[in-house]
């Protein structure tokens, strides 16, 4: 909408009448004259650790869903504005999965509510209050399927994890000794992998 505002791309008033309010009109402003810098990722402790943002570099969650999504929406914001509000969202989603999910969901953010979904609990673990959080029973359906989708692919992963893939690492003496204890582990680990437990820990609970 604005970037069509340039001088010399306008003919007739030049008034342009705003019913927001006064803090809504300096949020806007902001938004125009500054946008708002990509939140700064914490260093990874592993290559297995999910991204993770520096909670002083991240837009507060209610601010971005009750005000600036919807001053972006409104007056037609350029791309790059709206894409860094969606890194904003999505650095929400370890602490507020539902939350992210359910408002990239009613907003068609296809790729936000798909990554913001691998944080979310066990369906059972959540009170009624926190369900509300998702706008409706397709989208409850998609998260119940991403869901199940990314167990089972874990899970098929896991079982077929050789403890010494292509021969490597095998000792004679050791063979079937070592092998029978890995089955045993993994079918343990099996039993513990749940929607939106971190695999990392997982991992590192075998050592």
């Amino acid at each position: 909408m604005f970037a069509s505002c340039e001088p010399g791309t306008w003919e007739g008033e030049d008034d342009l009448e705003l019913h927001e309010k006064s803090g809504e009109l300096i949020a806007l402003l902001r938004l125009l004259h500054d946008p708002p810098a990509p939140p700064i990722q914490l260093p990874a402790e592993t290559k297995l650790q999910p991204v993770l943002y520096d909670p002083s570099t991240v837009i507060p969650l209610p601010l971005l869903l009750s005000l600036l999504f919807r001053l972006a929406d409104k007056f037609a914001l350029v791309d790059s504005v709206t894409s860094a509000l969606r890194v904003h969202l999505l650095a929400h989603a370890p602490a507020h999965p539902l939350e992210v999910y359910g408002y990239a969901t009613l907003h068609e953010m296809e790729w936000e509510a798909s990554a913001a979904s691998q944080y979310v609990l066990p369906m059972a673990s959540y009170r009624f209050e926190e369900i509300k959080a998702i706008p409706g029973v397709v989208a409850y359906h998609k998260l119940i399927r991403l869901q199940d989708f990314r167990v089972k692919a874990l899970r098929d992963l896991l079982l077929g994890e050789d403890i010494f893939p292509h021969g490597y690492g095998e000792c004679t003496s050791h063979r079937e000794k070592t092998i029978a204890g890995w089955d045993r582990q993994r079918k343990a680990l099996m039993g513990r992998i749940e929607t939106g437990e971190n695999c990392c820990s997982c991992v590192f609970s075998f050592k």
